[in-house]
């Protein structure tokens, strides 16, 4: 056996997105951890999303370790409907890991996901869910692990259990018993049963951590955070959430005593098993723009030159050899780099606008050196005449993704979103979506709830946090004052509390979005949201 492990069952901050204050560690922090312990694997499975997978993807692979592809699923029986086609919506919730073993598989893991969120067909009941069917209908590339207390075999009915047992026989080299740590009665009892399913079925056990937390400070700190917001989980009395190294897991087994030790030793190898389950995956990151004509060369030149002819300016302005060489050199520049699409796009767009009395900016930054993007409409501002240099937007020796800003008035604004998420642009091949942000708690808002957590009056706590300067440091005064505070406001700082949505950023692809990126949803909004940032 080795004499480490790989950490399956982890949570960072990413997913207080969808449950109350469930981490207050980074996952870069988990990475740095995990480093430092040789590990060569590692999994970062929130709960109910994949939030940022591409960044911690990554982080951990750019620290020598393989990435492992992993969420913490919510599971209901299932969804039914009622006379008034209503979803009947029922409160189980149970939990399940679903690891992904290859690329495939970490599109069909985003497709759940992204299904899990639906808000509109009772998917999304206080958490986002997924059925128990299809929790039974994965396919070869998932490996299921059966995760904590919360999971089917210790919450579900026992005809329920029974249906995912068999299903776990009938599937024994992606499916395993998930036994953890934590010296309570219940994750005692839990363990021994799940043992005894192992000998009587063959089924394989694996030892995960369900961590929480860096370490013993960060575990504090949650309890601060979770105190501030009247936020309390009845079910982790006397739990250890924090990151284990490899001796402090079978030092936790040893004194939670529920297992024999070449029980427990074998489960925490298989957690090793796992990770050479998986298929490392690459990721295309050339640059992609959506296809929305099928010969998109002769439509840009079609379009070129009909905007040429009806033009109101160029032609009046301006020798045609003038402009026409200047056409022909920019075009040839759109090929070479691969924009051509993109520029249609944007003229698609334009041309939408028009014909919907929709008005917007005259020009905003490089895209105004393009003598073509002046004659498609695209933008207003004439570049000969104002001698704009087209290099600075396209540049053949230094390709970059393609930015055109645009501004619209507020009351068209909608207008624009609703064209282009609710209609997706009137193009059967295009899907879009909004793109999410991770709002995190600043300086002030940190000491705030910290000074809540430990009982220090509001007068008290606003003197302090009026003391923040504008770049969000304070004087050293303060943390010598309050050092307790300062203890914690340094680890609550940042964390993610909530997700949200770009106030100008859409995304437009022709690629499946669910899988390739995976989609969430928010209360406040209509409209499917990416879980990757716009970076």
């Amino acid at each position: 056996m080795n004499n480490n492990y790989t950490v399956l069952h982890l949570h960072s901050d990413m997913s207080n997105g969808v449950t109350n204050i469930d981490s207050v560690t980074k996952y870069q922090e988990y990475v740095s951890r995990a480093k430092e312990l040789d590990m060569t694997a590692l999994a970062i499975s929130e709960h109910g999303s994949v939030f940022d997978w591409y960044g911690k993807k990554e982080a951990i692979e750019k620290s020598g370790m393989r990435y492992i592809h992993a969420e913490e699923f919510y599971i209901t029986e299932k969804i039914d409907i009622d006379e008034n086609s209503n979803p009947i919506k029922l409160r189980d919730n149970w939990h399940c890991l679903l690891i992904a073993r290859n690329f495939d598989g970490v599109k069909e893991l985003n497709r759940l996901a992204s299904k899990s969120f639906n808000r509109k067909d009772g998917h999304y009941y206080y958490a986002p869910r997924i059925e128990f069917s299809d929790l039974l209908n994965t396919s070869e590339n998932i490996i299921i692990s059966t995760a904590c207390l919360g999971g089917i075999l210790n919450r579900a009915s026992d005809e329920i259990q029974k249906q995912f047992i068999d299903f776990m026989i009938q599937h024994k080299d992606r499916c395993f018993l998930e036994i953890q740590h934590h010296n309570v009665l219940d994750q005692k009892n839990y363990n021994q049963k799940l043992y005894k399913l192992s000998q009587r079925y063959g089924l394989q056990l694996v030892a995960c951590t369900d961590t929480h937390s860096l370490n013993e400070e960060h575990a504090e700190g949650r309890r601060i955070l979770q105190l501030s917001k009247n936020i309390h989980f009845d079910d982790e009395e006397g739990w250890d959430l924090t990151f284990k190294s490899y001796d402090e897991l079978c030092d936790a087994y040893e004194k939670q005593n529920s297992l024999p030790r070449e029980v427990y030793l074998e489960a925490i190898e298989n957690t090793n098993k796992i990770a050479d389950m998986i298929e490392p995956f690459d990721i295309d990151k050339k640059t992609k723009y959506p296809h929305i004509y099928d010969n998109p060369d002769k439509t840009f030149k079609t379009k070129i030159n009909e905007a040429y002819k009806n033009h109101p300016y160029l032609k009046s302005r301006y020798p045609s050899s003038q402009v026409i060489k200047r056409i022909r050199e920019e075009y040839e520049v759109y090929k070479k780099v691969g924009a051509i699409d993109f520029m249609l796009l944007e003229t698609y767009l334009r041309e939408w606008e028009r014909d919907n009395g929709i008005q917007c900016g005259y020009g905003r930054g490089s895209v105004s050196g393009s003598l073509i993007a002046y004659a498609l409409g695209i933008t207003q501002m004439d570049s000969i005449k104002f001698n704009l240099n087209f290099f600075r937007f396209m540049n053949p020796g230094r390709v970059t993704n393609a930015d055109i800003d645009t501004d619209y008035c507020s009351k068209d604004r909608d207008k624009i979103k609703y064209f282009l998420l609710h209609d997706k642009m009137n193009l059967p091949n295009i899907k879009t979506s909004e793109i999410i942000t991770f709002n995190t708690i600043a300086t002030k808002g940190a000491i705030k709830d910290v000074c809540r957590a430990l009982n220090i009056s509001l007068a008290e706590a606003q003197q302090i946090s009026d003391a923040v300067n504008i770049d969000g440091t304070i004087d050293d005064k303060w943390k010598e004052q309050y050092p307790e505070v300062f203890k914690y406001v340094n680890i609550v700082s940042g964390t993610i509390v909530s997700i949200g949505s770009h106030p100008s950023g859409v995304l437009v692809s022709d690629k499946e979005i669910e899988a390739d990126v995976g989609l969430c949803s928010l209360s406040t909004s209509d409209y499917p949201v990416s879980m990757l940032d716009m970076h």
